[in-house]
Order: structure tokens, then C-alpha cells, then sequence
């Protein structure tokens, strides 16, 4: 039975592109564990194709390593959309009726509101394991006025906000999971020091370790198309400033987070294949067998379930119901491309549900 919203864990945050603020890890490839491409040819003999009737997935496709995601039960909110590019259309205005016109003036024909387009962003891997073509996202990008994006790439730290990402110095890490598993991930992520792993909190280490060790930077796809709309002269526009969006990562404290680090630790192949299974999806365009995914909260304690439940809900639905009026507005305002991290669209808490329910056409486009 599907979970209800509030109750779905978030394995790959949507605003993972913050452990690029970390500053300590670059790109870790020994970390990736299973490969992104034998996970998408699992993920692919998951779910239906978009194929003739007549296409069979053979056996020798699916990658037993794989967990088989829970079959995904028809959305009652909206037909289920592939892909990870939406086209936003803002529904018409009432006209003005007729009796309410003064003399033999006609009214004025309402015109036809501008596409905008909605683009799902995964926050790690490199452009060829999404699967994304960046020439066309530039192209439609072009016939935009404004980008749209979670937060603002370029804006400077500010030493306020170290309090989000970091430990008293008299509460380290290895006190509040144990030294069995800060050894564990000390080993998972090599590249950052020990004395910097002593002060994270278990939120920004579990965004390194659920993006493979990699800290993002100018590679990520947040980054490029930031700087792509920045090159083309669009207007820059930010749903949230970056202390909110770190606001939102460290809703939990510290030590109440910290028994999901220390289940994640202790099964870290669920990390690692689930990292594979989030870039299989993503380079598949199937979103929602993605969430289904998540909602099984593979490798969690019912201690640590409560806990991402409620990390869930700063993460995701708390920032969609923000987010949501911001983008009506620049959506009727003109033709805005939008980026934003792919959990964020769908399930009935989405934001193309939310906008379904308010009257927009939302199409799915090929990418």
C-alpha cells in the first residue's frame, strides 16, 4: 500500500547541491558502488516502456544486485507523466461578460498564456549518466524570459551559517554514532579529514554519502544550468535564499538525526545501490517509480523512519507549499524555465500535482 506523503523518507535530498558548501570532498568514483547503467537496465525491467506492445525485456537485463522497487499503483491525482521536463501552461483568464461592457465595445480576446517549462535536476552524476542534453535545455531555455532556481549557486558563505553544517566542537560525531561507525565513514568518504568528519552534522554527511561521495561544485546540473541562463542574459530568479535552504537540511537536531546516520552506516550497500537506483530512474525519466522507491525505506528502523518522516517533511512538502504561489506568479508573468530538484514534482504533494489541481496543463516533453 502506498505511504501517505508525510510518511516517505527522502533518500537523495533535493537540495543535495549543498553538500557542494562543504568545501571538503571532491569526487569520489570508488564510492559509486553499483554502476549507474546496470541499475538503469534494472530499473528498466521494473517498469513499462515506452515501447511497442510487442517489446520484451529480456531476463539476462535485470541485475539481481538490484532490490526490486514495490510495484506503483495508479496516481488518482494525475495520469503518471515519464520524463523530467514539463511544459507549464498557466490556465486562460475569465473574459469579461458581455453585459458588463458599456456601449458596443467588444470585448478584448484573452490571450493565450506562454509555456513556461519545468525541469526535474538530479543533483550528482555527470551528463551522460543523466542521460541530459544540455543543447536542448539551452534551446528552450532560449525561448524563456526568466530562470528559475532553488537557490542562488554564487551566493557567498556567510560564517552565520556554519551553526547548519556543523558540530560543537564538544559534541563530535564519533560521540553521537559510535567509533565502530564513524570508522565506517571515515571509509566511505576517504577524501574528507577526519577532523572535518568530527564536526559535520548527520545531515551533511548523509548528503555526501547518498551522492556518492561527491561534492558537487560547478559539475553538478544545478551549476551548469545556472550558469548557461546566467551566459544567455536571463533574468536570475531564486525560490528560497541559501540560509533557507540549510534551514530546511538541519530541521532535525543533531542528535536526533543521528540514528538514521547510524543505520545508513551500518548497511551502507543500501546507500550505494541506492544511489545507482536514484540515476537509473533519473536517466529512465520514470519519477514516480522513483518515489515508490524511496517510500520503502530500505535499511531503516522504526526510529529512524520517524525520523526522516519528519526531515521529509522540511525537505520536501513544507518547501513545495512555499514554493508553489512564487511560481503561479512567474508563471502567468511571462515564460520562466524552472529547475529544480526531481522528488520535488511528483507524488500527490508535488508540485505538477498542485499545479493540475489549480488549472495548469502540465505536458511531459521528451529530454
Amino acid at each position: 500500500m502506498r505511504q501517505s506523503a508525510s510518511s516517505r523518507v527522502l533518500r537523495v535530498p533535493a537540495c543535495l547541491v549543498l553538500a557542494a558548501w562543504l568545501g571538503h570532498a571532491p569526487a569520489i568514483a570508488q564510492n559509486r558502488g553499483v554502476s549507474a547503467q546496470a541499475a538503469t537496465d534494472a530499473a528498466a525491467a521494473q517498469v513499462p516502456r515506452q515501447a511497442p506492445a510487442t517489446d520484451v525485456v529480456r531476463q539476462d537485463d535485470v541485475v539481481p544486485a538490484i532490490p526490486q522497487p514495490a510495484p506503483v499503483a495508479p496516481s488518482l491525482h494525475a495520469p503518471l507523466l515519464r520524463g523530467v521536463l514539463f511544459k507549464v501552461v498557466p490556465p486562460v483568464p475569465a473574459s469579461v461578460p458581455a453585459e458588463s461592457l458599456a456601449g458596443d465595445v467588444a470585448p478584448s480576446p484573452v490571450p493565450t498564456p506562454a509555456a513556461s517549462y519545468l525541469l526535474g535536476t538530479i543533483h550528482f552524476g555527470t551528463p551522460e549518466e543523466q542521460g541530459i542534453d544540455y543543447a536542448a535545455l539551452e534551446r528552450l531555455l532560449g525561448e524563456t524570459e526568466t530562470f528559475v532556481n532553488e537557490a542562488d549557486l554564487d551566493a557567498p558563505w556567510q560564517p552565520a551559517y556554519d551553526g547548519y553544517r556543523w558540530l560543537p566542537v564538544e559534541q563530535p560525531l564519533s560521540a553521537m554514532v559510535g567509533a565502530a561507525e564513524f570508522e565506517r565513514a571515515r571509509a566511505l568518504l576517504p577524501t574528507v579529514r577526519a577532523q572535518d568528519l568530527e564536526r559535520m552534522k548527520p545531515w551533511a554527511v548523509l548528503a555526501l554519502l547518498e551522492a556518492r561521495g561527491e561534492s558537487g561544485g560547478d559539475a553538478t546540473m544545478d551549476a551548469r544550468l545556472q550558469r548557461m541562463a546566467a551566459a544567455a542574459g536571463k533574468r536570475l530568479m531564486h525560490l528560497e535564499t541559501l540560509e533557507q535552504q540549510l534551514q530546511a537540511l538541519d530541521c532535525v537536531p543533531a542528535q536526533e538525526h543521528a540514528p538514521v546516520l547510524v543505520d545508513r552506516l551500518r548497511a551502507s550497500w543500501v546507500l550505494r545501490v541506492e544511489s545507482a537506483q536514484a540515476m537509473a530512474y533519473y536517466r529512465a525519466r520514470m519519477l514516480e517509480p522513483w518515489l515508490a522507491d524511496i517510500d520503502r525505506m530500505e535499511g531503516l528502523g522504526e526510529q529512524a523512519r520517524s525520523v526522516e518522516q519528519r526531515a521529509r517533511r522540511c525537505l520536501l512538502e513544507d518547501r513545495n507549499a512555499r514554493w508553489l504561489g512564487q511560481l503561479q506568479s512567474l508563471f502567468q508573468d511571462g515564460p520562466s524555465f524552472v529547475a529544480v530538484g526531481a522528488v520535488h514534482l511528483v507524488g500527490p504533494d508535488g508540485l505538477l500535482a498542485a499545479l493540475r489541481r489549480d488549472g495548469y496543463r502540465v505536458e511531459a516533453m521528451p529530454l
